[in-house]
């Protein structure tokens, strides 16, 4: 299935509601502001990390979502192991893997963004690549390299632009953009390739209101 027929075309009037559920990455179980370092120390194993995923993918795959969203992937290797696991437990159920990104260049470990987007790309069961819970202001150079090495829908969903502050484990409210800075750039993202656009970490209901508004008369 293409990534529900590319949900739904990306058209955001009157298309259905569906249902993705999220698996995040073992540095946000951890609580230590690991998901956005990608440093796992001692567990950081592919082996490892597929057993932590295993039985909450399994779990969450047997509730019936529309969609399995493997969301903040910040290292290469955990991006290994969410395309293995579809593989071994040959659940038929659409997936994407989302990337995390602190520089518009590199995942926030430093892995090459476009590694980690070939592995998706050479999964069968990733039906799309996406950034999220990332500054706006990188999106636009993620998208052009996303795209160099897939042609697999790109999601977008960035964060408000704040610095998370991992050893006060506080968002810097001081380092994001307004809910208007945020909406200018949804046209330049619609040009690049990723009309599926929404938003993460620290953004509000009023910034996907002006979202919807910016598609609505893109689409429309």
């Amino acid at each position: 299935m293409f990534l529900k027929e590319h949900l739904e075309k990306s058209i955001p009037i009157q298309h259905p509601i569906l249902v993705a559920a999220s698996i995040v990455s073992y540095g946000a179980y951890l609580a230590d502001g690991s998901e956005y370092s990608g440093d796992y120390g001692e567990a950081g194993t592919k082996e490892f990390l597929k057993d932590f995923h295993r039985r909450r993918f399994q779990v969450l795959a047997e509730a019936g979502p529309d969609l399995i969203a493997f969301e903040t992937i910040p290292n290469k290797l955990e991006a290994q192991a969410y395309v293995e696991l579809l593989e071994e437990c040959n659940i038929n159920i659409p997936a994407w893997l989302s990337f995390n990104s602190k520089d518009g260049m590199h995942i926030v470990s430093g892995d090459s963004l476009i590694e980690c987007t070939t592995i998706a790309d050479k999964c069968a069961r990733v039906g799309a690549v996406g950034i999220n819970c990332t500054p706006p202001r990188f999106i636009h150079g993620l998208i052009l390299s996303i795209r160099k090495v897939t042609d697999k829908p790109i999601l977008i969903y960035p964060n408000s632009g704040e610095r998370y502050d991992c050893e006060n484990k506080e968002w810097v409210e001081s380092t994001g953009v307004s809910d208007g800075d945020f909406v200018s750039y949804v046209n330049e993202w619609c040009k690049d390739g990723a009309p599926p656009i929404g938003g993460c970490c620290r953004t509000t209901p009023n910034t996907i209101r002006a979202i919807q508004r910016t598609l609505n008369h893109s689409f429309g």
